[in-house]
């Protein structure tokens, strides 16, 4: 598994590209004190990728940075059935 730089709350990204070339992310808890929390990046094309850091928000920000939004869901079926 590739691993990139990690990464802190400073608001500095260098080694995300700026595109969006993941497909989803996920969350791992390390044994790590310092960076206890993984983010893993799967791709189309390559090896997964991931980054450690300190804090689970962090994680949760760079892999919502680092992937596309999900579709906006249909609310239609979210309402009462009609009377009638």
């Amino acid at each position: 598994m590739k691993s990139s730089d990690d990464h802190s709350e400073s608001g500095d990204h260098p080694e995300e590209g700026g595109h969006m070339s993941s497909r989803y992310g996920r969350i791992v808890r390390t044994l790590h004190s310092d960076r206890p929390y993984k983010a893993i990046l799967t791709h189309d094309q390559c090896a997964e990728t991931d980054c450690s850091f300190a804090t689970m928000r962090e994680a949760e920000a760079y892999i919502r940075r680092n992937t596309p939004r999900p579709k906006a869901r249909s609310t239609f079926w979210d309402r009462d059935a009609p009377k009638g």
